[in-house]
């Protein structure tokens, strides 16, 4: 009986290592997605408290003014130039403000997830991008 068994358990590694590897490889794609995704929403949420603190009583007028400098916070996490993105392929046109009603500030983001390995999977039209997207309310100062 020993005799058979000889070699069966290198066959299993064989066998097994793939799936497991494919596994282990959803399981760190995912993990990104979620990284991605909540440093996305903390960007959002920063640049709308930011743009919040602009007005003093003025309402959306310095807001508006400083859409830029807004974008430029959600994107890069500071005014400062020549600082590299919080999250690759992310850009100030991707980041949208929006004033409404004199009491309120809207910063969105949209963003395209691309997987580490393939955007597509091969010989197929089926992407594997995911669209993240976050958006923050905030009351203007007054």
């Amino acid at each position: 009986m020993v005799r058979k068994q000889k070699g069966l358990a290198a066959v299993e590694l064989i066998i097994g290592l793939p799936i497991l590897l494919l596994l282990l490889v959803a399981v760190v794609e995912v993990a990104r997605v979620f990284v991605e995704m909540n440093t996305l929403n903390k960007a959002v949420r920063v640049g709308a408290r930011y743009a919040s603190s602009l007005s003093q009583m003025s309402g959306c007028g310095p807001v508006m003014n400083a859409q830029q400098d807004v974008k430029q916070f959600v994107v890069y996490g500071t005014l400062n130039t020549g600082t590299s993105a919080l999250i690759d392929n992310l850009s100030t046109t991707d980041v949208t403000v929006a004033c409404e009603n004199n009491q309120f500030v809207t910063v969105s983001a949209n963003y395209t997830f691309e997987p580490l390995f393939s955007a597509k999977i091969p010989n197929t039209e089926f992407s594997l991008a995911v669209p993240i997207n976050a958006a923050t309310v905030a009351r203007l100062d007054q």
